[in-house]
């Protein structure tokens, strides 16, 4: 008899330690997790004014302030001159590499950039985007630089894919019904709103509200263009998309400054839902620890 409670208080004291070691790793992710989650969404409830200028990052690391869930080790802090800029590199093999910037939720508000394209073959887009992690191309802002060339995405770029999506497409295309891409080939059909060179700057400012948008670029307004159809309750992230190309190519970005002048209270329901999800699991593990404590005691006793 005393060599079952023996055992049995080992049993115990094995599952005590699983639970004691399983609480700490999930205290660990949860810290991590809860301190990405809060420095990826703080422009999204603190500011109404975005300002970097790269200038206070460590060169040749990732952009302290910006998220990305695509290719990340292709972007990062490099010099160009004296001033410091964010590089973002395409990743070839028909792969993409995407970078963000969350900002306030907002229906009204203008974003400005710097962007200098260092190679011919060059193929991105900015890309702004509604709600918080939804790529809708008919609610979105897409200006795409292309073979030299700047356009507007619009209804007649979009093409519907019917293939399976892979991995990454799943993970960009988080809520989308179906899958989409560009038609590449009907934007170089047509008439660029401009061209550009290489190794230049080129300012870039877009003044967005519900209606519309107005694109200037090294201060000469482009022109006034309409969403192909607008229902959305804000708009909240500043994305830079590399197409999927076998091309290897980069192009930098200074001197981001975003102003928020409609901002919106808004919380999505995915968030709502991943910090409850946090909080059960929390719970659960907590129940569990002191049902084994209890447990322990009788057994004891």
């Amino acid at each position: 008899m005393a060599k079952k409670n023996s055992i049995k208080k080992k049993d115990i004291q094995q599952k005590k330690r699983l639970l004691i070691i399983t609480i700490i790793l999930f205290t660990i992710c949860f810290s991590m997790f809860s301190y990405i989650w809060y420095h990826a969404n703080k422009p999204v409830f603190i500011s109404d004014y975005v300002d970097d200028t790269f200038e206070d990052q460590i060169l040749g690391v990732f952009p302290a302030g910006w998220v990305s869930i695509v290719n990340p080790f292709n972007v990062m802090v490099v010099l160009d001159g004296d001033n410091k800029v964010m590089e973002v590199s395409s990743a070839g093999s028909e792969d993409v590499t995407e970078i963000q910037k969350k900002f306030k939720r907002t229906t009204e508000g203008t974003i400005q950039c710097k962007i200098k394209i260092q190679d011919t073959n060059t193929r991105f887009v900015i890309h702004i985007t509604q709600l918080d992690r939804e790529y809708d191309p008919y609610d979105d802002i897409i200006i795409a630089f292309l073979e030299a060339g700047i356009y507007i995405v619009g209804e007649e770029n979009i093409i519907t894919l019917e293939d399976d999506l892979s991995f990454w497409e799943r993970l960009i295309l988080l809520n989308d019904d179906v899958s989409w891409a560009i038609d590449e080939q009907s934007l170089e059909d047509s008439v660029p709103l401009m061209r550009y060179e290489l190794n230049l700057w080129y300012s870039i400012k877009i003044e967005f509200n519900k209606e519309r948008f107005l694109l200037t670029i090294n201060e000469v307004l482009l022109g006034a263009f309409d969403y192909p159809r607008y229902n959305s309750p804000y708009l909240t992230g500043l994305y830079f998309v590399s197409f999927a190309t076998q091309y290897n190519f980069k192009f930098y970005v200074d001197d981001i400054k975003i102003t928020i002048s409609n901002p919106v209270d808004y919380i999505h329901p995915l968030n709502i839902f991943s910090m409850f999800l946090m909080i059960f699991f929390l719970s659960m593990i907590i129940l569990c620890y002191f049902n084994f404590s209890k447990l322990k005691r009788k057994t004891t006793t």
